[in-house]
């Protein structure tokens, strides 16, 4: 798809339906009709008890293919890979997906396998030349993410429209999930359901307030941090997890980005929003974090410092 592309969201895959199968995907193309396994074959395969709340993905070698599935699996990841493949292309580097399936309260992503390691797994063999290079495509990565914009026009009006956009303007959008749901963000989990939000201010509002719901109205009080949370900035398409275990690199040297993976929590944020996430992922005296990260992500240290606080006061570590 060319970088002029637009996408409706009313175009997205339906994510009201159960059961969408991709046939125009290169796994059907490969296999011919096929059959998918089933949620029932995915979980016999897999080696987590039934009740786990987050069971490892399941590999079908021979069929070069991954099930994600789990209680906290949506159809908005599906969506968001969706997207990104038809969007950004090979610019950023995802998973293709086949399908995906709801089944007994369980989400299941059909999706390629990819072959590769967790940069994690690599990072300590790594010379600094291989480092930096991999920072620098993980920093033209985020920069091809930071294009895809929501249509200032189509402004919460119920067509909001995904653009690829060449130029970045600091005008707000909603905020929330990428079919404009509420937010999935981990830091989120036992707080109520929340988004979208239609500005920057709304969500700031919100999330300055989470550490007083517990509290009475008459104990509640003017938060001194809310201040330092911008309210001018730009929404953007943002992964929300980028961390080394996401970063999926060859076997082959030198190392190369083959996959970002794992979208469950993606969707439009605060600009500030992915350095703070990559920081709370990250150990606090680590080189990846003082060192690596500043080299693809843009260094907002007085936002993470509120951001650190509230996501202690609300439980979230």
């Amino acid at each position: 798809m060319s970088t002029n592309a637009e996408l409706a969201t009313t175009q997205l895959p339906d994510g009201s339906k159960a059961d969408m199968v991709f046939l125009e995907s290169s796994f059907f193309r490969t296999h011919g009709q096929k059959q998918l396994p089933t949620p029932q074959e995915v979980r016999a395969k897999s080696p987590a008890p039934i009740h786990h709340p987050q069971p490892p993905p399941v590999k079908f070698e021979e069929l070069g293919l991954i099930v994600k599935y789990g209680p906290s699996v949506s159809v908005a990841e599906a969506q968001c890979l969706w997207v990104i493949k038809h969007l950004l292309s090979i610019k950023v580097p995802v998973p293709e997906v086949y399908a995906w399936r709801v089944d007994a309260g369980h989400g299941f992503i059909y999706m390629e396998l990819i072959y590769g390691e967790p940069l994690r797994d690599r990072w300590d063999s790594l010379v600094t030349a291989e480092r930096t290079a991999i920072c620098i495509h993980l920093r033209e990565i985020v920069n091809s993410l930071r294009e895809v914009r929501q249509d200032p026009s189509e402004h919460f009006v119920g067509k909001p429209i995904l653009n690829f956009r060449t130029r970045l303007a600091p005008i707000n959008w909603p905020v929330g999930s990428i079919n404009q749901g509420p937010l999935l963000d981990i830091i989120f989990e036992y707080q109520p359901p929340a988004g979208p939000f239609a500005t920057i201010k709304h969500f700031n509002d919100w999330f300055s307030q989470l550490p007083q719901n517990r509290l009475l109205d008459t104990q509640k009080y003017e938060c001194p941090y809310r201040p330092f949370l911008p309210d001018n900035g730009a929404i953007t398409f943002t992964h929300g997890d980028l961390h080394r275990g996401n970063i999926m690199v060859s076997s082959t040297n030198p190392p190369q980005i083959v996959a970002i993976v794992d979208w469950g929590q993606a969707g439009w944020y605060p600009d500030y929003w992915e350095y703070c996430k990559a920081l709370y992922t990250s150990h606090y005296a680590g080189t990846w974090r003082q060192q690596w990260i500043p080299m693809f992500l843009d260094c907002r240290t007085e936002e993470h410092e509120v951001f650190a606080e509230y996501f202690v006061s609300i439980g979230a570590i």
